[in-house]
């Protein structure tokens, strides 16, 4: 290093040297932005609490890049001997910071910067270092000030096209290495150089937040504290359905993006994630290597006790990350999978009142797979409407009994009301997602739609009138020349399964509805035509609504085409003895006094 120099003695610009051990200390750095790490590890390191960068285009074409704190700042013996003197450092012996190979500072040069400025002041006294490209530097008195704290300043030459990306490369690294930093760090982008209508705004400065607490983008996650050691791990599955939709897109909750759902720019927002901080400070951070017994979940850790390597861009495989490896473990076991049991019944409770779905599916996935995987007494579902009280139950499988399907429904209906109060449960489906999950959680059992499974009958909305009188006794008597007699004829809706049949044939107890029969039922009697079942017309069917529209002017032959059409719909074509008597009685039974329908 240069010795001390006077500012005021002249010297032309000179150029960073290409060889040598600081130039290669330069380039260890992968990042030339990681210098804003090192940077605001300094800053942290001198008791920082809080940490301000900003990025200026000023007018002339050159960018300045400054990082201040309000440290305990530097004294000269400071600046000379531990900033200046590579591999020297303040924090030799000292657990408690990071840098620990004098070599941080020497990342200010890997942007290739015309010139590093830096102004530092404690105890009453200030003072101001000015670092040329070759590293020569010099050092004048700045006179008195009060308070402590450091400003490091880069200058560059920069276009207004340049500008941009250059802002953008900074702020991606103070997010990359500093984004869970234990003190505040505000990040400001201005335009000094920008047009007459914007100078007027202050160059219209753009500020951001950059720290934010240590979390994990997962559907449940649980953080533990020991020592000096901090560990929160979420679930991998179910990560990504958490994630918000495009910029501008109507979020599912009310209050936009969950907490812990990952976004596109972060960093941890892949398939797995495994990172190492000190002080929230990034040593490491991995998308891509397994750690043993941990493949299925990500997690964060932190410690004091974590140093990076000396290429820093890893943290040192040492007793202190195995044993951080070590809590992880435990609590993906224990704490993790319990928090996931404790946290599944009230999102499927919630999911039952159409909220937070996404949640809930996210938190199913996690459930169902390893290494969070719940027993299947332990995962609940929403219920399309509460059994004994409960709008969510775990363990379907013992109450459905063996060889009955899984009932689902997408909406809230009749039927599903009508299932659920004879004791049955109906998982409500409204995504695909919960009943893909549900036959994922159920292998072995049958998962089938309530309204392909069971049929209710109820009465028609209006009492029949007379033309309904008139076809109901033709349809009998037509039915009854064709040799199937039935009980009692009555109109009436039909739900669920069937629902589009004009007829369905049920056992005659004189009941007026509503009840519930299975699909498999209706399609048994429907082949056997005893005379003592009742054939309950369905009033929303449209083959029943045209014929009673013609009952009014002609309901022996509407009651005639009514049968015909009931009997194709049970059993197919008619063969031609019964296609003869039915065009007969349509043709001559008009003389024929109709039986009055009996309802």
């Amino acid at each position: 290093m240069a010795p001390y120099r006077s500012a005021r003695e002249p010297r032309a610009a000179p150029a960073a040297p290409e060889q040598g051990l600081v130039a290669d200390m330069v380039r260890q750095f992968a990042d030339p932005y990681a210098f804003l790490r090192e940077l605001v590890q300094n800053g942290m390191d001198a008791g920082a609490r809080r940490i301000a960068v900003c990025v200026e285009l000023m007018p002339g074409g050159v960018s300045a890049i400054s990082v201040s704190d309000d440290g305990c700042g530097m004294t000269r013996e400071g600046i000379e001997g531990p900033l200046l003197t590579l591999f020297i450092s303040s924090k030799e012996g000292d657990e408690g910071k990071i840098g620990k190979y004098g070599v941080g500072f020497v990342s200010v040069f890997a942007l290739g910067p015309i010139g590093v400025e830096v102004e530092t002041w404690r105890d009453g006294r200030a003072w101001h270092l000015r670092l040329q490209p070759d590293y020569s530097y010099e050092l004048e008195d700045a006179g008195g000030r009060e308070g402590s704290g450091t400003r490091v300043t880069l200058l560059q030459k920069m276009d207004r096209d340049g500008f941009p990306a250059h802002a953008a490369r900074a702020g991606a690294a103070l997010r990359r290495w500093c984004r869970h930093a234990e003190c505040e760090i505000e990040l400001r982008v201005v335009d000094l150089d920008a047009p007459a209508e914007l100078s007027a705004q202050g160059g219209a400065p753009d500020v951001e937040r950059i720290d934010t607490p240590l979390s994990v983008a997962a559907a449940v996650s649980v953080t533990l504290t020991a020592d000096d050691l901090t560990v929160i791990v979420g679930p991998s599955a179910g990560a990504a359905r958490l994630a918000p939709g495009p910029p501008g897109g109507a979020e599912e909750a009310a209050g936009g993006p969950r907490p812990g759902a990952p976004t596109a720019d972060e960093p941890d927002a892949g398939p797995r994630f495994a990172g190492f901080y000190n002080r929230g400070l990034t040593l490491f951070e991995t998308a891509d290597e397994v750690f043993e017994g941990l493949s299925g979940v990500r997690f964060k850790v932190m410690s004091r006790r974590f140093q990076h390597t000396l290429s820093r861009d890893n943290v040192r495989r040492d007793e202190a990350f195995r044993e951080a490896l070590s809590r992880v473990r435990e609590a993906v076991k224990g704490p993790l999978r319990r928090e996931l049991a404790a946290r599944l019944g009230p999102a499927a409770a919630a999911a039952a009142e159409g909220r937070d779905v996404k949640r809930f599916i996210a938190l199913l996935e996690a459930a169902l797979t390893p290494p969070t995987e719940l027993d299947r007494d332990e995962i609940p579902f929403p219920l399309a409407h509460p059994i004994q009280g409960a709008s969510a139950r775990a363990d379907l499988g013992a109450i459905v009994p063996r060889g009955e399907p899984l009932l689902t429904a997408g909406l809230k209906t009749a039927l599903s009301e009508a299932v659920s109060r004879s004791g049955r449960p109906v998982v409500l489906c409204k995504h695909d997602e919960i009943r893909a999950l549900l036959r994922r959680c159920y292998p072995k059992r049958r998962v089938a739609a309530v309204r392909a499974e069971f049929v209710l009958v109820r009465g028609a909305q209006s009492e029949p009138g007379e033309a309904d009188t008139a076809l109901g006794g033709a349809v009998g008597e037509a039915l009854a020349r064709a040799g199937r007699e039935v009980s009692r004829i009555a109109f009436c809706q039909i739900l669920g399964a069937h629902g589009k049949r004009a007829a369905i044939l049920v056992a005659d107890e004189g009941q007026e509805g509503p009840w519930l029969c299975s699909a498999l039922e209706v399609e048994q009697r429907a082949r056997r035509w005893r005379p003592t079942d009742a054939l309950h017309l369905n009033v929303r069917s449209g083959t029943v609504a045209v014929a009673r529209r013609r009952a009014a002017a002609d309901p022996i032959a509407a009651g005639a085409l009514l049968a015909r059409a009931l009997l194709v719909e049970a059993r197919g074509p008619l063969d031609a003895g019964d296609s003869d008597r039915l065009l007969d009685l349509g043709q001559a039974g008009a003389a024929r006094p109709a039986r009055r329908a009996r309802s």
